[in-house]
């Protein structure tokens, strides 16, 4: 359930009406906590930010009515209604817009080599259109309202983002799907005439040859960095809602783990559901009781499996998608708190051969806003008829259609 912002309490900041988090020796952890507490508590729960999105097109559209929205502002609390669906947004849709918001502008608006961090996609219609910025506002509000961490972006940029300069930029770091190959190239030949173009529009002058390739390949990295340092300006324009950057500013390593792809795994493994699953069980050395017990190993038999499935396919079913269609979110509480508080409600449907006795075939039902999920008992016989039942209702399952 949603838990307003406004009654979070956070007794070790010193100084907020600038913005700014001072901290006794805390640990990494406990420093990262009280920003995101800080954030949440900018939020102006008095107001809303409402947008009707389509589930066919959360990302594009998203961005569209994200950009476009006139009469209110990403500072107050965020209502999502997906168009078609009768969910009323108390926590759920707005987690689920987020995660899928987040995610989807990873993909769109930023490239580079999965495990090594990203860096903004050159485009100038999406800089144009503004789409940077309103990725720093969605950045914002995610980490603000519930939703994950754009722990995605290489260092560099995170650096660019508080000083306006270029620091730590190394070959490694930099991703670009036309100069990295050139990098490649000049490593790997002796003879570089055939790249003397590609060198000389990269903004090297210097002697093209063996000699001075370590100075080829700096010259071309800073290329690569600087020709992306106005959609990084644009982040960071939309990074000043609820005065995030300031903060980043102020408590540059703290706010690091947040951004960078190296800051930490908010992934959603087996183990995190199962581990907070609630389940209301019926008496003791009954039937009823043997058939819950059952169904729950063959739930986290069902999530291991597609922990251990190596498949690359993105629309292939996974834990974390799971983990979303129960609760509307993909990925770990951010907030140690809310770990702490979170639980998943399991309960069992004995009675549906009685209330439908025709009926040869039905699916667990979730409430994401409750948390909760129900399985029917009388259709689950085997574990091989449960994973292909979970799959069909993860798949197929994912519209507020009741409320």
């Amino acid at each position: 359930m949603h838990i307003p912002p406004c009654s979070l309490t956070i007794n070790k900041v010193k100084n907020l009406e600038c913005s700014t988090l001072e901290y006794e020796t805390l640990s990494d952890s406990e420093a990262e906590e009280d920003v995101l507490k800080w954030l949440a508590s900018q939020v102006d729960t008095t107001k809303e930010f409402s947008l009707c999105v389509s589930r066919m097109s959360v990302l594009e559209r998203g961005l569209l009515l994200w950009r476009r929205q006139k009469l209110s502002s990403p500072v107050n609390t965020l209502k999502i209604t997906f168009l078609g669906e009768a969910g009323v947004d108390t926590g759920a849709l707005r987690k689920e817009f987020l995660t899928e918001m987040i995610g989807g502008i990873e993909t769109r608006l930023f490239e580079g080599e999965d495990g090594k961090g990203k860096m903004p996609k050159y485009s100038l219609n999406d800089l144009d259109n503004g789409l940077f910025r309103v990725a720093g506002e969605v950045f914002a509000v995610s980490l603000a309202q519930g939703g994950p961490a754009p722990r995605f972006l290489q260092d560099w940029c995170y650096d660019f983002l508080l000083s306006g300069t270029l620091e730590n930029i190394t070959k490694d770091s930099v991703y670009d799907v036309d100069i990295s190959p050139l990098i490649k190239t000049i490593e790997e030949t002796s003879d570089l005439s055939s790249c003397t173009e590609q060198i000389v529009s990269c903004g090297y002058t210097g002697p093209i040859n063996e000699t001075n390739k370590e100075n080829i390949t700096r010259a071309i990295v800073m290329h690569a960095a600087a020709r992306r340092t106005l959609m990084l300006q644009q982040l960071r324009d939309g990074l000043q809602l609820y005065g995030l950057i300031d903060v980043m500013r102020t408590n540059r390593e703290v706010c690091r783990s947040l951004f960078v792809v190296q800051g930490g795994n908010d992934k959603v493994d087996s183990h995190y559901i199962v581990s907070h699953l609630h389940p209301q069980m019926s008496e003791t050395g009954t039937l009823k009781h043997a058939k819950e017990v059952q169904i729950l190993n063959h739930f986290q038999d069902f999530l291991m499996e597609l922990e251990d499935d190596d498949s690359v396919d993105e629309e292939a079913l996974s834990v974390p998608r799971v983990m979303q269609w129960v609760t509307g979110q993909s990925h770990k509480h951010l907030l140690l708190s809310e770990r702490q508080a979170f639980k998943i409600t399991v309960q069992f449907d004995h009675a549906c051969m009685q209330r439908m006795p025709s009926h040869t075939l039905c699916f667990p039902i979730v409430s994401a806003c409750a948390q909760t999920i129900t399985f029917p008992t009388a259709h689950f016989s085997n574990v091989s008829e449960f994973k292909e039942n979970m799959k069909v209702a993860v798949k197929y399952g994912a519209c507020f259609y009741r409320v």
